[in-house]
Order: structure tokens, then sequence, then C-alpha cells
């Protein structure tokens, strides 16, 4: 059992020995009666001396203590772990690093239990529920982030705090070297405890020659700028549509690496939402490959950036669609212009139709590395990631409940003694 504020136990526990001691220093003063014969008292002053300690109404003494020791009680939080010691949250790898998924979901299999927690992430992690969801973690094309794991299982971690004593976090993953960003250390060292550490092998890069289809109007700028870039750029089958997207282009775009970039010629050529306030801006970024140039600004998107505004915004999105991913572009190029032609934009349209996820690193992490993710110490404690603004104790209302009865048991004895009297 732990306590939200175990502080509040101890302010209760003063607070009954004030009580107690004014108990004892309370006096009442007795009834005035006429004593017929106090004529016979001689007219002169008497002196007499008395101490007397004597322990009355030991009910009502017995009901304010309890009263103020339940009031603290209740505003400490019991909380009880259910007989659960150690919960473990378990991360399993599906990102395209995977080499073979069967082994992970052995892994994850073999070290879940009830009541843990699973994670499964490639670019993004989501949490699935049961030990039947291993058998269905499949690997999608998609690039791991490490990042999205941590985080997910710290929030999971929050979640799962107030049932148990302590955590471990679980990690089956092939950790591929593209698999870290600049965040992973930062908020690797949130986490208060040790990483265990499952590998498995990591996937080897597929040697697939890519080419290059342009459907576009005629004379398209894009397309000839494009035409431009040279086929060593292609590590994958790569399809821009500069037109509407049709269901066939959906089908194409879910076969294994295939990349559908979705680049319209204008507002007609897209049913994408517009930005609550059109403008234009300066420049446009992929990957720190910049084109500087005077870019009107129609359409806002979501989904996980591949190319920004100079302000931050997303100009290009990329999502997994099957074993692909389908790219839009909200990046207008004006046809009179000679942008297309020149090396900045060659170097920026290289990143838009580039594979799936980015481009993919066969070389795992360093031991080093490895050894900064798994840490040291021991497990992490369950009390020190509670969120005490989310994490409530279910036993404080019926606590506070049972000391505003004893409140009135006090009010209703106090007034027998009284009557008494």
């Amino acid at each position: 059992m732990t306590w939200l504020i175990p502080s509040a136990i101890a302010i209760a526990a003063a607070a009954s020995l004030v009580a107690i001691a004014l108990h004892f220093i309370a006096r009442s003063r007795p009834v005035a009666e006429i004593f017929p014969t106090a004529r016979f008292i001689p007219q002169r002053a008497i002196h007499a001396r008395t101490r007397s300690l004597a322990l009355t109404d030991v009910l009502l003494l017995l009901l304010r203590v309890l009263a103020i020791m339940l009031l603290g009680v209740a505003v400490a939080g019991p909380l009880f772990a259910a007989g659960r010691r150690v919960t473990r949250i378990v991360i399993a790898d599906r990102s395209r690093a995977v080499a073979n998924i069967a082994t992970v979901r052995d892994s994850a299999r073999a070290y879940f239990r009830d009541g843990d927690e699973l994670i499964v992430f490639d670019s993004s992690a989501a949490r699935v529920a049961g030990a039947t969801a291993i058998d269905s973690v499949a690997v999608t094309g998609a690039r791991g982030s490490l990042s999205a794991a941590l985080s997910a299982a710290s929030r999971a971690a929050v979640r799962v705090a107030p049932r148990t004593d302590s955590i471990e976090m679980l990690l089956v993953s092939a950790l591929a070297d593209d698999e870290t960003d600049d965040a992973t250390a930062r908020i690797r060292a949130v986490w208060g405890g040790r990483i265990r550490i499952v590998r498995v092998a990591n996937a080897a890069a597929p040697a697939t020659s890519g080419t290059l289809e342009v459907r576009a109007p005629a004379n398209d700028a894009v397309a000839a700028g494009l035409s431009l870039l040279p086929m060593s750029v292609f590590s994958s089958p790569v399809r821009v549509v500069r037109e509407r997207v049709t269901s066939e282009d959906s089908a194409w775009a879910r076969v294994g690496g295939h990349v559908l970039v979705h680049w319209p010629v204008n507002d007609s050529s897209t049913n994408w939402v517009h930005r609550a306030t059109i403008d234009a801006i300066g420049g446009v970024s992929a990957n720190g490959e910049t084109v500087v140039a005077r870019f009107p600004r129609l359409w806002s998107l979501q989904g996980s950036a591949v190319a920004r505004w100079a302000d931050g915004e997303a100009a290009a999105v990329e999502r997994a669609v099957g074993d692909g991913c389908i790219r839009d572009v909200a990046v207008l190029i004006d046809d009179a212009s000679d942008v297309t032609l020149r090396a900045p934009f060659r170097r920026f349209a290289s990143e838009l139709v580039g594979p799936c996820g980015g481009p993919r690193s066969a070389r795992s992490l360093s031991e080093e590395h490895v050894a900064s993710l798994i840490g040291g110490g021991g497990l992490a404690s369950a009390r020190a990631l509670s969120d005490g603004k989310t994490v409530w104790s279910r036993w404080t209302p019926w606590l506070l409940a049972l000391a505003a009865l004893l409140l009135v048991a006090e009010l209703a004895a106090r007034r027998t003694a009284r009557a008494v009297l």
C-alpha cells in the first residue's frame, strides 16, 4: 500500500494530540446555587488549593480523535497495488527494420503476463490490449522510431502506476541505426529505471531497382525538373501524379516499397482542406534541402511531415498504405518559373521521391548506444511515476463519509452530555 500525500497522516496525528490536550484543559463552570446556611460562614477570605486530573467524556474524546485521523487518512489517499509487485511494459518493434516478425512475437509472448501493457511501434506507437493481440503484430513498411515507442511506454507507465509497486520496461527491437533521432536520448533520460533489451535480427536493405513514372500535363514544370534527376536517386518504384489520384493509383501504392507522390498542379487536382488564411511564403525545406522562391500556400496538411515551410508548417506529408506509402505535396510551382531547372530544386525533389520512411540504413546501433539505452539502476518506482493530477484513491470518498458520520455522532454525544449535567 502507498499514499498519495503521506504527510497528511502526520498532520492529522499532530491535530489529534492537540484535541487530546484541549480535552484535559477545558473546564466547565459549575451551576451556581444558593446555599441556605451561608450566614454561618465567617466573613473572611478563604483560600484553598486543589489539583484534579480526571479523564471524563471518554466517548467524546474517542469520536473526535477518530474523526480527525480519518480525515487525515482520506486526504493522504491510500493506494492498494492489488497484489501486483511488478508490472511489465513490453514494447514490440514492427518496423521495416525487423527481419523476422515471428521472433518479435515469440519474445513478446514469452515475457507478457496478464496485467502487463503491450506497445507496438514503427514510425508511431500504439497500445494494444491482451496477449492475443501479439499474434496480430505484423511488419509495416514504415521506419521505426524509438522516441515514439519510449514516449508511449512512459504514458502507459503513468496509467498503471496506481496498481503496482514497480514497473519494468522491456524492448523487443532490431535496434536499427535509423530508429533513433535527436530526441531519443532526452526521452530515455526521463525514465527512472533500467530497460531490458531483447534484440532481434535487423533486416538487410532491399536491393530493388528504382523507377520513376510521372503523370502530368504537357510542358509541366515539375515533370521537367524530375526528368533531370539521376536514376541513382530512386531506390524504389516512384509514381508522381500531378492530377487527381485514382483508385488504381492507391492500389498501386499498397505494393511493397511503392511510393506514390501526389503533387497537384492546382486546386482543381485535389480536395484537400484549405488553410484558414491563404498567403505566400518564401521557402520550403525537406531534410535540410531548401528551395527559396515565392510559393502560395493553399492547403493545410495533416500527417507525418517530410517537408516544411519556412515557418515550420508542413508542406508535404507521408502516410503509410499497405506496404507502401502516399506523399501529399502542397508546393505549387508556377509553370512560367525556371525554379525546377535549378540544382536546389533537384536536391529538394530527391527527398520527396525517396523510399517510404526516408533513406534506409542496414546498420545496427553501436554497443555504446545500446548500453546508454539500457541504462542502470533497478526497476522504475511506481510511486515516482504516479501523476498526482490524475491519480486518486477510491477509498477517499468513503473515508470522508465515515469521518462526517463520526462528527455527527460527536455532536449528538456532546448534546447528550450537556443534558445530563
